[in-house]
């Protein structure tokens, strides 16, 4: 795979608002080992035989769908099955640079703010065809950006492009309940 599955992805604007990042005269190589169709059949897959009575802290892999650098910094888009359910308190939610805000019943964000890096999640109730009504609560969709490319943009631009992906994806796997993803986080993201 090339920028193709990127492009599928980001969208213009977030390809274009990536080539931003890197300034005039630097270069951006993206690339992707999955495309939409290898994310839809992952997450369909891992979540086949999940049942709510399921004990433990299950594993599943987010595969790692868009990655590009400019040389110095790496950006990566990561999609899969979340181990958090949707509804879950967060350890260290709001103090220990864990900042969650709530979207609506279907969506909600996480900003961690770590000593190194930050990284961007979005949680999605999907239910999946085929599966317990409580998955969609019990097993969201999460996607998770890290972004040493345009580490100068605020959180809310950051959550602008992953809710777009968000929405890409959600469409992609077929979620029965077609959750509300907007366009833009709450006006509280800065």
């Amino acid at each position: 795979m090339t920028a193709k599955a990127c492009r599928e992805i980001l969208g213009d604007a977030g390809v274009g608002w990536l080539q931003d990042g890197v300034g005039k005269g630097g270069e951006l190589t993206m690339s992707s080992t999955n495309d939409l169709e290898d994310a839809r059949l992952s997450f369909r897959s891992q979540l086949r035989d999940w049942t709510p009575e399921r004990k433990g802290t299950p594993y599943y892999s987010a595969p790692s769908f868009c990655t590009a650098t400019d040389g110095f910094g790496e950006f990566s888009l990561e999609f899969g099955p979340s181990i958090l359910p949707l509804d879950a308190p967060i350890s260290g939610e709001n103090e220990d640079g864990l900042i969650v805000t709530p979207v609506n019943s279907d969506v909600r964000l996480l900003l961690k703010l770590g000593a190194v890096d930050v990284s961007y999640h979005v949680f999605v109730g999907c239910k999946i065809p085929g599966t317990p009504a409580q998955q969609k609560n019990d097993v969201p969709l999460e996607g998770q950006m890290r972004d040493g490319v345009n580490g100068n943009s605020s959180a809310r631009v950051h959550f602008t492009h992953l809710l777009h992906s968000a929405k890409v994806m959600t469409k992609a796997i077929g979620c029965e309940n077609k959750p509300v993803i907007p366009a833009e986080p709450p006006s509280s993201v800065k």
